[in-house]
């Protein structure tokens, strides 16, 4: 296979995105195809869970209009924890077909061969999704698709990066049949759902706590046309994603940012202990009942803010094992490990040290 030298030329289109760490994490909407219905099937309020997090799921909003990937990811961290589901994310990425996912998906689907089709995706994914590397690694027998979102703030990703990969699979599915399944799937994070739901999901081995998510496969059938090639269209595809400017549309959102300014204050302030509300109205240059009435008008409470991202922070450091426990409740405020452990089973409903055992 010549997996890594079937590159297209790219002469005359915008460069890649940064994938550097330093850009702000957006999604096109096209990702959200299907979401209102889909959370309705789990028995929740779209509408509820997507207030909550700052985001619209109207299935008839424009494809390629930007979202903040931070409001994605909490949309299917949030439908996971009011609906009791935590196998959501792997169900929402077995059901999305490569044709709902816009233009990255059409260029996968109008491109010569899987081969072909596993390049392009790798390659243009970050025009899709940006503050986001994937790559393609060779390995004995075959390849691996890696994928990570590497904007800093976006902490709780879990849900995100298990439909993600089912989003994958459907691209090798569509050209070698509905029997088609990985060798293995990596992902970062800890276990989410029970060991039946990633055997239905996958049917593969699947691992977790890795350096990356990776879906693995073997390089036979690389070779297999896709069923809608179309150099023509997929020339206009490439260049129409390429050229799409991500930061016009989040530009133009006009929700109040408020939510997320202040999620990004206290998660940089809680090293440093309790945020009072005072402070951080200081950082945001507001006076002190502007920003409480502000927070009034949009329905949450400052210490509930404080609260949601504490907790969504603690999850996320548990999930990488080499940092103590110590260290993890002090990056949240609390000055006693003693006063997070209380904290996290009141939101979880085990121990610090359960949840890292795999709950």
């Amino acid at each position: 296979m010549t997996l890594f030298s079937a590159r297209f030329p790219i002469n005359g289109y915008l460069p890649p995105p940064s994938q550097n760490g330093e850009q702000t994490g957006s999604v096109l909407a096209a990702a959200l195809t299907g979401a209102s219905s889909f959370i309705r099937q789990l028995g929740c309020d779209p509408d509820i869970i997507a207030r909550s997090v700052g985001l619209q799921v109207a299935d008839e909003q424009p494809p390629t209009l930007a979202l903040r990937l931070e409001d994605y990811c909490n949309l299917f961290e949030e439908v996971a924890r009011q609906s009791g589901r935590y196998d959501s994310g792997l169900i929402y990425g077995q059901q999305f077909q490569p044709d709902q996912l816009g233009l990255i998906g059409y260029i996968a689907l109008t491109s010569a061969t899987l081969e072909a089709a596993l390049v392009n995706l790798v390659e243009l994914f970050p025009y899709h999704q940006r503050a986001t590397q994937t790559r393609l690694v060779r390995m004995p027998g075959g390849f691996r698709i890696e994928y990570r979102i590497t904007d800093p703030l976006i902490s709780h990703r879990a849900q995100d990066a298990e439909l993600t990969m089912g989003m994958f699979c459907n691209v090798f599915r569509r050209a070698l049949g509905n029997s088609w399944r990985p060798d293995a799937v990596w992902f970062e994070h800890t276990r989410q759902a029970s060991t039946a739901d990633y055997a239905a999901a996958f049917d593969a081995p699947v691992f977790f706590q890795r350096d990356t998510t990776a879906l693995l496969f073997s390089d036979a059938g690389l070779d297999v046309r896709m069923p809608a090639a179309n150099t023509g269209l997929l020339a206009v595809l490439r260049e129409s994603l390429t050229r799409l400017d991500h930061s016009a549309s989040l530009a133009a959102d006009r929700r109040d940012d408020l939510l997320l300014q202040v999620r990004r204050e206290v998660h940089d302030m809680l090293p440093q202990g309790i945020v009072k509300l005072p402070v951080l109205a200081e950082k945001l240059g507001v006076p002190r009942w502007t920003l409480q009435r502000r927070l009034d008008s949009v329905g949450v409470t400052y210490t509930e803010l404080v609260d949601e991202t504490r907790r969504n922070m603690a999850q996320s450091y548990l999930q990488q094992r080499g940092m103590p426990i110590g260290e993890i409740a002090y990056l949240l405020g609390y000055s006693e490990v003693s006063a997070f452990s209380r904290a996290f089973r009141k939101w979880y409903g085990v121990s610090p040290q359960a949840f890292r055992k795999g709950k």
